[in-house]
C-alpha cells in the first residue's frame, strides 16, 4: 500500500516594508519593520503529511534595505539570503510533540530551536545560535538550554538596545538584544544589563522547574542560557571595550560571566530585577580602565532618572580613571529612579553607600549621593530650570582621607617633588553640580579639616605644585629679614599643618591655617579661587625665639575667632614675639604669586 502523499502548497510573492509596518497584528515585528525600506520577493513551500505541517520560506532579501546596527545593516541592492524552516520531528513514546525551527541568514547568523508544541504556545526546549562564525564552526544542539557563539568585529549593544526598545514600544521596559548579557562587563554597562537578558518566564524564586515549564514561553525562551562572545570592539553604555572575550551563563534570573578585554578582566554577575527592585551587578575585577573619553558618555546615561539601572557591588583591584591609577576600589551604590520615588518617597538619586579607594600612600572613604537638587520636583521626575530644562544633578560626598605619605600620594597624581613625607587626615564634606566623575569648581561648596604631620614642602615648580607651591612659602626668603630664611628657601619642614577650610562657589577660605617648623611658625588666613587658580592670602611668620612659639602654635585656633583676634590676644602677653613677627600678603596666580611684605606696627591689631 502506497503511503498517503503529502499535500504541497507552493507560493511566490513579494512583501514590502510598508505592509509589515502597517500590520499591527504583528506587534513588535511591525514596529521593528520601521527600520526597513523597500520590498523583496519570497518563495514558500508548505507540506502537510497526515495533518502535520512543514514550512520552508526563502528569499534573497534583495530590494529590502535594513537600517539596523551591524551586522544586519544592508542596502536595498545587496542580497542577504534568508532561509526559514519549521518542521515536525518524529514522535517518540512519552515525548511531547516537538518541532524544529531553523533560521539561516546568509553567512551572518543562524539559529536552530527544538520546541515543545504540545501546548497552546510553543516552548523552547533547546537551541543553538551562531553569529559571525565560519563554515564548520556552527554550535551543535545541546541537551538542554540555548547556547550561543558570537564572533564579530564590531558589536554596538547600545544601538541594538535602542532598536529593540523602539520595537517593544516602551524604551524604559523593553527587553534588549540577546547580546546584552555582556553588559555585566563593567559598572558602565549597568543600564544595558538592567534591560538585557530579562527572562520573565525563567523560574521565579521558590518556583519549580516543572511549574516554570508549564507557563507560556515568551521571547526570552529564545535567548541563550550559555554565551561565548568574541568582539574586537563592543560598545555598551557609551563605553567601547576592545578585544573582548566573554564566557557567560544564565541560571534563572542570574547571569554569570568571566570577562577579559583590554580595559578589564574579572568575574561579574547580573541579577535580574525581582518584584519592584532594580536588579544588581556584582563584580570582582582584577583591573578596570575608564578613559577620559568614556566618562562623559557614562554621565549622560546615568543622568537619566531610570528605574532600570541596577545596584552596584563592585570591587576592582587595579582601577584606572582618566589615566590615573587609583589602586583598589570598592563601590556599593543603589539607584533610585522615579518609580521607586513615587512608590517609596524620597528623591531621585544615585545613593553611594560605600566608596573606598585604597593605595599604599592613602585610603579614601566616602558616602554620599548624586541627586536632583530639589526633592519635591525630583520626585516628579527631576527639578527644572526656569527654561523648563532639567536641572543638573548635584554630587555630595562625606569623605575621609587617611594619608600615609602625602608626598608619594601627590606623585601618584602627577605632582612629583612637591612634598616629602607627611602623614595625617583630611576629613569633611564637599558638593558640586554635575557627576562624581568631574569636579565642577565654580559650583563647589563644603568644608573640611586638614591635619598633616611630619613633612616638608620641597622647592618645586610653582606651575606644577599649584596652590601647594604657594603654601610652601619658597618665594618668601628674599623678603625675610631674619636669619631663618634658609628654612623656606629649600622647603619648609613642618611638624604639622592643620586648619579648617570652607568652600563657597569654588572659593576656598581659611582663617586658622597653622604650620609649625623647627625655626618658625606660620599662620595663614585668606582665600583661593579654585577655578581661576588665584589667591589672596595673609601669611604671618613667627620666629622660634623661645618656647613661646611652640605654645602658640600648639593652641588650635578656633575658626569662630580667627587668626587676627587670636594673635592680638597672644601678643598682649608676649610683646617681644610680636616685634619679631613678619607679615606678608600673597596675591596673583598660583603659578606666579605676588609677594608683598606688610609693615606691622607694634601694638596694632594683626
Amino acid at each position: 500500500q502506497q503511503p498517503d502523499p503529502p499535500i504541497v502548497i507552493k507560493a511566490e510573492g513579494s512583501i514590502t516594508a510598508l505592509a509589515v509596518q502597517q500590520a499591527r497584528e504583528l506587534g513588535d515585528l511591525a514596529r521593528l519593520a520601521q527600520n526597513a525600506t523597500g520590498g523583496t520577493s519570497y518563495a514558500a513551500v508548505l507540506r502537510i503529511r497526515k495533518g502535520v505541517p512543514d514550512l520552508l520560506v526563502t528569499s534573497t532579501l534583495q530590494g529590502l534595505g535594513l537600517n539596523l546596527p551591524a551586522p544586519l545593516d544592508k542596502s536595498a541592492g545587496a542580497a542577504l539570503p534568508l532561509r526559514l524552516q519549521s518542521r515536525r520531528l518524529p514522535g517518540a513514546a512519552g515525548v511531547p510533540a516537538q518541532d524544529q525551527l531553523s533560521l539561516q541568514l546568509g553567512g551572518i547568523a543562524s539559529a536552530t530551536y527544538v520546541r515543545d508544541v504540545s501546548g497552546a504556545q510553543a516552548r523552547v526546549v533547546r537551541g543553538a545560535i551562531a553569529v559571525g562564525l565560519g563554515e564548520g564552526e556552527q554550535p551543535s544542539l545541546p541537551e538542554s538550554g540555548v547556547v550561543a557563539n558570537v564572533s564579530l568585529d564590531r558589536l554596538d549593544v547600545d544601538a541594538w538596545q535602542a532598536v529593540l526598545a523602539d520595537a517593544a514600544g516602551d524604551a524604559s521596559t523593553a527587553p534588549a538584544a540577546p547580546t546584552a548579557p555582556t553588559a555585566p562587563t563593567a559598572p558602565t554597562g549597568a543600564a544595558s544589563a538592567a534591560s538585557a537578558g530579562t527572562a520573565p518566564d525563567a523560574p521565579a524564586p521558590n518556583e519549580s522547574v516543572e511549574s516554570a515549564a508549564a507557563r507560556p514561553a515568551g521571547a526570552s525562551g529564545y535567548l541563550p542560557t550559555v554565551l561565548a562572545l568574541r568582539a574586537r570592539q563592543l560598545t555598551v553604555q557609551g563605553r567601547t571595550l576592545h578585544n573582548l572575550v566573554i564566557g557567560a551563563s544564565r541560571e534563572g534570573r542570574t547571569w554569570r560571566a568571566n570577562l577579559d578585554a583590554d580595559e578589564l578582566d574579572g568575574y561579574a554577575e547580573y541579577r535580574e530585577p525581582a518584584g519592584t527592585g532594580p536588579g544588581r551587578i556584582y563584580a570582582r575585577l582584577a583591573r578596570l580602565n575608564i578613559p577620559a573619553s568614556s566618562t562623559s558618555k557614562v554621565e549622560q546615561i546615568l543622568e537619566k532618572p531610570s528605574d532600570r539601572v541596577p545596584a552596584l557591588d563592585i570591587v576592582v583591584e587595579n582601577f584606572e580613571l582618566k589615566g590615573k591609577q587609583l589602586g583598589r576600589v570598592e563601590i556599593d551604590a543603589v539607584n533610585r529612579g522615579p518609580k521607586a520615588v513615587a512608590r517609596e518617597g524620597g528623591i531621585v538619586e544615585w545613593k553611594l553607600n560605600k566608596l573606598t579607594i585604597t593605595e599604599p600612600e592613602a585610603t579614601f572613604t566616602a558616602t554620599g549621593n548624586w541627586a536632583a537638587p530639589n526633592a519635591q520636583e525630583a520626585a516628579a521626575g527631576g527639578a527644572a530650570t526656569a527654561a523648563g530644562a532639567p536641572e543638573p544633578r548635584r554630587t555630595t560626598l562625606n569623605f575621609k582621607l587617611d594619608i600615609n605619605d602625602s608626598g608619594a600620594l601627590l606623585t601618584r597624581f602627577g605632582m612629583k617633588g612637591v612634598i616629602r613625607g607627611g602623614k595625617g587626615t583630611m576629613q569633611g564634606q564637599v558638593a558640586w553640580t554635575g557627576s562624581p566623575f568631574t569636579l565642577d569648581y565654580p559650583t563647589m561648596t563644603g568644608q573640611f579639616n586638614v591635619n598633616i604631620e611630619s613633612g616638608q614642602f620641597l622647592k618645586a615648580d610653582p606651575g606644577l605644585a599649584k596652590l601647594l607651591g604657594v603654601l610652601s612659602l619658597q618665594a618668601l626668603p628674599r623678603r625675610l629679614a631674619l636669619n631663618f630664611s634658609d628654612v623656606f628657601s629649600e622647603g619648609f619642614a613642618f611638624d604639622f599643618v592643620r586648619g579648617d577650610v570652607k568652600i563657597q562657589h569654588g572659593i576656598a577660605a581659611t582663617n586658622n591655617l597653622q604650620m609649625k617648623g623647627v625655626s618658625a611658625a606660620v599662620l595663614m588666613d585668606g582665600h583661593a579661587d579654585l577655578a581661576r587658580e588665584t589667591q589672596s592670602i595673609r601669611v604671618v611668620v613667627v620666629p622660634e625665639l623661645n618656647a613661646g612659639t611652640a605654645s602658640l602654635i600648639a593652641t588650635v585656633i578656633n575658626p569662630a575667632v580667627g587668626l587676627g583676634s587670636f594673635l592680638a590676644q597672644y601678643f598682649l602677653r608676649r610683646p617681644l614675639m610680636e616685634a619679631a613677627t613678619q607679615q606678608f600678603q600673597i596675591d596673583g596666580t598660583w603659578s606666579d604669586p605676588k609677594i608683598t611684605k606688610v609693615e606691622h606696627k607694634t601694638g596694632a591689631k594683626p
